[in-house]
């Protein structure tokens, strides 16, 4: 039997939740500044932007979700503070050396040994978030606040990274966003504790813990799961994909500078994400609880407006303009990214919590961190003959269609999640009765 440790209070979990939501975070910081950086890293190496899809896209994703799985099965049993300590200390260390290279293929490496470090982040962390926060309502807007981390992220990177970029160049951006990485990993170690106890004695709890092939069986045979593991997989490719591409498409297309960029992607990830994804989460908690139904045909809605958000974004003309509709293309973005994510909780044995995550994500990330910036990439440069300077924001357009057929997933999960979430409440009984 797994137990959560009682809390002395309210406060102290909410500082956990805190500390959580800033070190699933601080992962996303090298992110952004590759985002940011990505055009003068270009000019720097000398790059195509095939390399720089290949660079931001397979180079990363491969190992970032290969390697997320692994982690997330030892999560499933073992001390998952331990783990996220480790996990973001190493990515630390790793972010620090892509700051020290010279060629392309040395900052291949760079990104994949932060690949190593960043895949520990998530599936511990929204595991214990999920242990600390048990109650449905609770859950879903602790959820949303925790998925503020990577616009936590994007704020501080965009801002600061812009700043440091103008004056002292991108590699001096990546020299500094390492080291406090060691020093949140000593916080969250020695703060913050395992929610996983024994009924009787101390140490860890080995419980039962399904195998790979029954939480992939799982996955695959209830109808929400499926359908909500695609519609995820398709919004990660589209979200992606375009994403490394933003600060090069202002760039090109615009004229901005490296200062510029950061302070507009910084306050359109600020607006848009902070307010949007809390909203969301409350207002789900406090609209829709019970009514998961609604809440999916309102999630596929918002999916598919990304894609007039794109097309918003990348059509205007002037450089303001682009830059404040970027506002409400991170909103919708981010408005239902928490309550989807706690519903996905609910839908899965609470021993399978992580991996099930990590099983998404594994196929969300090599499809669409590791294909979605290639085929931007590609489409740029098969375009280029014909668009000329044109081309990147053509293939940006291209790409962001693949949210019609997100939408459509989600718009399906809405259709069995009543049903399969009765199924799980069934299930957790009987199990607690033997």
């Amino acid at each position: 039997m797994t137990l959560v440790r009682p809390l002395s209070s309210r406060r102290g979990k909410y500082y956990v939740l805190g500390v959580l939501t800033i070190v699933y975070g601080f992962t996303y910081v090298d992110r952004c500044l590759m985002v940011l950086f990505l055009q003068p890293v270009k000019n720097d190496l000398r790059l195509s932007d095939s390399q720089l899809g290949f660079l931001t896209g397979v180079a990363f994703g491969l190992f970032y979700a290969a390697l997320g799985l692994p982690i997330a099965r030892w999560s499933d049993r073992g001390d998952r503070v331990t783990i996220s300590a480790i996990a973001i200390g190493l990515w630390g260390m790793t972010v620090t050396a892509c700051g020290l290279v010279g060629t392309f293929s040395q900052l291949v490496v760079a990104r994949v040994a932060a690949a190593v470090g960043e895949s520990g982040g998530m599936p511990p962390t929204y595991s214990l978030v999920g242990d600390y926060f048990p109650a449905p309502g609770e859950r879903t807007r602790a959820m949303s606040i925790y998925m503020l981390g990577p616009s936590l992220a994007a704020l501080m990177s965009f801002t600061l990274g812009g700043w440091v970029g103008m004056h002292w160049g991108w590699r001096a951006g990546f020299l500094l966003a390492g080291p406090p990485g060691l020093l949140l990993a000593f916080v969250l170690r020695t703060t913050v504790a395992e929610a996983r106890v024994l009924q009787e004695g101390s140490g860890l709890e080995l419980a039962v813990q399904p195998t790979l092939n029954q939480v992939l069986s799982d996955l695959g045979r209830r109808p929400s799961t499926r359908h909500l593991a695609l519609a995820i997989i398709l919004l990660w490719t589209m979200g992606l994909g375009l994403q490394p591409w933003y600060a090069a498409f202002l760039m090109r297309s615009h004229g901005m500078s490296l200062d510029e960029l950061g302070i507009w992607l910084g306050l359109a990830n600020g607006i848009g994400s902070l307010l949007a994804m809390p909203l969301g989460g409350y207002w789900v908690a406090r609209e829709f609880l019970g009514d998961e139904a609604g809440q999916f045909r309102l999630t596929g809605l918002a999916t598919a407006a990304l894609v007039p958000a794109c097309v918003l974004f990348l059509l205007v003309p002037g450089k303001t303009q682009a830059g404040l509709a970027f506002v409400p293309l991170t909103m919708v973005f981010n408005f239902l990214i928490g309550p989807t994510f706690a519903v996905l909780q609910r839908l899965v044995a609470p021993t399978a919590r992580a991996t099930t995550l990590a099983a998404v994500l594994l196929l969300a990330n090599l499809v669409g961190m590791g294909l979605g910036p290639q085929l931007v990439g590609v489409l740029s440069d098969a375009l280029a003959p014909v668009a000329a300077t044109n081309s990147l924001r053509y293939a940006m357009l291209l790409t962001s269609l693949l949210a019609f057929w997100a939408a459509y997933h989600f718009y399906r999960v809405g259709r069995t999640v009543a049903a399969d979430l009765q199924a799980m409440s069934v299930s957790s009984e009987v199990a607690t009765a033997r």
